[in-house]
């Protein structure tokens, strides 16, 4: 991924009120819970923080809280209520995300009753504080799969490691429960909920301005990202962004340079991967064989191998891990085959995350390739609207879905009308899932690839391929 500064951007800080974090840490949350404390979970549905209100559960507390959308668990002792309800007596504290809006009435009534807020960040960091090895892995791309590569080549390797991620890992689910000494974690930017956390291994894939809500300009978000590597003492960053890492322990890598710690030779692409020999500092460590596209991927594993390594697993054991490694779901994921078109599933919401997926599908693609897009928030839509429409027209066709929203409520005057033109004559708006369904199932050929894109809910989609009927 792109870790250059970019030539411009337009900021809309301050568009969106949304929660900050609390920057408590581990040891200023612990001093606010009790043992056994009833907490909850504001957006207990979602992927960050079912899997900590899982885990509150492992650690003894009582779980409860809300969400706007239909949620169960498996464990019958977690409660989940429609969003509104009422706050309960005796919460000890309310654990909410960035998402959250201040005027949230639960967030008012903890407000009122003296209730602890505690940041979902903070909150890792707590769950995280026993843990002798605390790995976190940051960037502007790249985190969830290079989480899953990590936790399964931790796994691998017997050391039964307890990971939160943002998608799937290797069991399918975004949580794995371990005994050993290792806490695996994604570390998101935004809102700097990565400066609640202790690492002791701290991973930063790549840095790109996005987040102009929060972030005023990418020297901001250098400057949280310099912040964030020194919190920890084993540093691993691409070579490119070894000024941001500071004094300490500090690992690089590089697939073209061989002036990293770890870069790669002899990269060979092979059907849907690549194969590649291993470099460590300029001696051979061993090939590796990668059965997921894209040149990006192969970045994500060498940071993944990397970590590990600083660890003390072997690249050897890394790369058999990897061997036969498949991605989160929703990051290249293939859906199927119909009318001799294969259909991609992708979360890219960046344009340089565009950019690599496109570049992925594109060696498989004997034919046209098609993308149904949606743009997710009405800031980073406007703040890089040149930079989607430019990542975008490497696809034969576009469809140009409604902007998901997620935590905005002002438009800002950009629509997928807007994106649509500025992608030009390839480009066409669609009004919903239903009409995209229609025009690429019309339009597939054998020989197509076909892509659903965008970090929303794009991919019902889906739903609309074997009927025509139903609501957008």
């Amino acid at each position: 991924m792109n870790n250059a500064r970019p030539n411009s951007h337009i900021s809309c800080q301050g568009v969106v009120r949304v929660m900050r974090n609390t920057l408590r840490g581990s040891d200023g949350t612990a001093r606010l819970l009790f043992p056994g404390a009833f907490l909850w979970f504001v957006g207990i549905g979602g992927v960050g923080m079912r899997s900590l209100a899982e885990l509150a559960r492992c650690a003894g507390f009582a779980v409860a809280g809300e969400d706007r959308r239909d949620a169960a668990f498996d464990d019958p002792g977690i409660r989940v209520y429609r969003e509104g309800t009422e706050l309960p007596a005796g919460v000890g504290a309310v654990i909410y995300t960035a998402a959250v809006s201040p005027a949230h009435p639960t967030v008012r009534e903890a407000q009122k009753r003296g209730v602890p807020l505690i940041s979902r960040s903070d909150f890792l960091a707590y769950l995280m504080r026993d843990h002798p090895i605390r790995v976190t892995v940051a960037g502007s791309h790249g985190k969830t799969t290079v989480t899953a590569m990590l936790d399964r080549i931790l796994t691998c390797a017997g050391l039964d490691p307890t990971t939160v991620s943002g998608g799937t890992l290797s069991s399918g689910e975004p949580l794995r429960v371990g005994e050993g000494s290792v806490f695996l974690a994604e570390a998101c930017e935004y809102t700097n909920s990565f400066l609640s956390l202790s690492p002791t291994h701290a991973v930063l894939l790549n840095l790109e301005y996005d987040h102009a809500d929060f972030f005023p300009d990418f020297a901001a978000l250098e400057s949280s990202a310099a912040r964030y590597l020194a919190r920890a003492k084993t540093r691993i960053v691409p070579l490119s962004l070894v000024p941001l890492a500071g004094a300490g322990e500090t690992l690089t890598f590089s697939p073209d340079d061989a002036a990293a710690d770890l870069s790669c030779r002899r990269v060979t692409r092979t059907p849907g991967g690549c194969e590649a020999v291993l470099l460590f500092r300029g001696s051979d460590a061993g090939n590796l064989s990668l059965p997921v596209p894209g040149r990006h991927n192969l970045a994500n594993a060498l940071a993944a191998i990397l970590a590990a390594y600083s660890v003390g697993i072997p690249f050897s054991l890394s790369a058999s891990a990897l061997s036969s490694f498949v991605l989160p779901d929703r990051r290249l994921t293939l859906r199927g085959k119909w009318d001799g078109a294969l259909w991609y599933d992708d979360y890219a919401h960046h344009p340089s995350e565009i950019s690599a997926s496109l570049s992925a599908l594109r060696p498989l693609c004997s034919g046209r390739l098609t993308v149904a897009f949606q743009s997710h928030t009405y800031t980073r839509t406007k703040a890089d609207l040149f930079g989607f429409a430019s990542a975008l027209r490497a696809a034969d066709r576009v469809l140009v879905l409604p902007i998901f929203p997620a935590r905005e409520t002002d438009d800002l005057g950009v629509s997928n009308r807007t994106l649509a033109k500025a992608v030009g004559e390839k480009a066409t708006a669609v009004d919903g899932f239903l009409e995209a369904a229609e025009i690429m199932k019309k339009a597939a050929r054998p020989g197509d690839v076909m892509v659903v894109m965008g970090a929303g809910d794009v991919d019902r989609i889906f739903d609309y391929l074997g009927s025509s009927e139903g609501k957008t």
